[in-house]
């Protein structure tokens, strides 16, 4: 905008061409070219699923799935690798070409379920090479193992949401377990009451946990510490800790290392339905929490007044500061209660897992669920989905250690993790994050 005197002495504005359409234009014409290779990369792995189909029509592929929970009563479906492939390929071609049809204008990433998930059970059934795999349990496992990793990308999303980074996650999760393990067994001796020392060790992993949330904002917000320092510093703290904790005081007091186990919950009813009650309703209490909370945290991120200051807080913070949001309190509040969060995804590892704490048994599952946060573009559902993959990783190369397939175990473990970079490299697409995450915020 540009101003020129008239020869009254009255001000004329006089609007020169703006940047911003430039801008506009700039940014159509890089997602339409985003959109385009895109396409070409699904094409590609439609061609190539394909490719590997001609060769693996001969291959059988079974899978088992139970009837009910008690009994025998199974049922058996039998294909072929090659018409796995086949099927992956034309998802993969059908996906490809409504990119390329639609343009940026596709919403691509739902659609990755349906690339996704024929070419996981191609590459499982090719794996297995004709051995037949009981698939209830492969799918449940998935549930189970994708739990953890479901909390913590919810803490993630509250974190990032407000405008803090945190990569403390997996130091939380941490301390979470040691902590549970320890209270859960103390309060177990002393009472004898299973129901009540797994409450006691589950809210005492929360609280520390909540308490190492509140460091971690304090030291990003009060003293504008650098918040990937300050995580990392979190991280190693509650490695050097537990371990510390493990040989000084679990593996020479074993009574502290014997905290009580939380089973998995028959539904009524639903558990005992054909096929999918062994599957979805014979899990785990926190498998049904995580699940709760998924639909809670979408709710009131994306359709309350809170959740309208959070997304602001981490968005636009200056401009919400002028309107009276306290992001301060806001970005603390997101802080707590994602390290509540944390230290109930701690505790799921020694009390529904292992039964016991060992060191660093946390594994990296805090970074796999910023992995699934992001994957999940900061939603909750999508973050969900993204801890299945994970998770049916997880599942999957456990079966195939048991079955003896023909790969190292070594690489079998590492496919978790293997997908865990490939997600972060942005191989399956760009995605863009709350605008001010990591910034520090002077409050007026």
């Amino acid at each position: 905008m540009t101003t020129t005197a008239a020869p009254g002495g009255e001000g004329v504005s006089a609007t020169t061409t703006s940047a911003r359409p430039h801008h506009e234009g700039l940014a159509a014409r890089r997602a339409l070219r985003n959109a385009r290779i895109r396409g070409a990369v699904f094409l590609a792995i439609g061609v190539y699923a394909f490719y590997l189909a001609s060769s693996a029509f001969s291959t059988p592929a079974s899978f088992l799935f139970r009837f009910f929970n008690t009994g025998q009563e199974r049922f058996e479906i039998a294909t072929s690798v090659g018409l796995l492939w086949l099927v992956s390929g034309l998802a993969s071609a059908l996906v490809g070409g409504l990119q390329l049809w639609r343009g940026a204008a596709f919403r691509w990433r739902p659609w990755l379920f349906v690339v996704i998930a024929p070419i996981v059970v191609a590459v499982f059934g090719a794996l297995l090479d004709g051995t037949t795999a009981n698939f209830t349990n492969v799918l449940r496992g998935s549930l189970e193992l994708a739990t953890p990793l479901t909390l913590g990308a919810m803490a993630g999303i509250l974190s990032e949401r407000s405008g803090m980074l945190n990569i403390a996650l997996n130091g939380k999760m941490l301390v979470g377990a040691c902590v549970s393990v320890i209270v859960g067994s103390v309060v177990l001796r002393f009472t004898g009451n299973v129901i009540v020392s797994t409450t006691i060790a589950i809210a005492a992993a929360m609280a520390v946990s909540g308490v190492l949330g509140l460091l971690l904002a304090w030291l990003g917000i009060r003293y504008k510490v650098d918040q990937i320092i300050a995580g990392t510093v979190i991280n190693i703290g509650a490695l050097g800790i537990t371990n510390f904790l493990f040989l000084r005081v679990l593996g020479r007091n074993p009574e502290f290392n014997t905290p009580p186990t939380v089973a998995a919950m028959q539904l009524p009813i639903l558990s005992d339905l054909p096929v999918v009650g062994p599957i979805l309703f014979s899990l785990r209490p926190y498998v049904y929490i995580a699940l709760v909370m998924m639909v809670v945290l979408t709710y009131f991120i994306y359709r309350t007044r809170w959740g309208l200051r959070l997304r602001a807080s981490g968005e636009k913070p200056a401009a919400a500061g002028t309107v009276g949001i306290n992001v301060i309190r806001i970005r603390y509040q997101a802080l707590l209660l994602a390290g509540l969060i944390c230290g109930l995804a701690g505790s799921y590892l020694p009390l529904a897992t292992a039964g016991s704490f060992q060191m660093d048994m946390v594994a990296g599952k805090g970074f796999i669920a910023l992995a699934a946060m992001i994957f999940g573009a900061w939603h909750p559902i999508g973050a969900f989905g993204a801890a299945l993959v994970f998770g049916f990783a997880d599942s999957a190369q456990a079966l195939l250690s048991v079955l003896g397939v023909a790969v190292p175990p070594q690489l079998l473990n590492s496919v978790p993790y293997v997908i865990t970079i490939v997600v972060v490299a942005g191989v399956v697409g760009r995605v863009r994050g709350p605008a001010s995450a990591g910034q520090p915020y002077e409050q007026g």
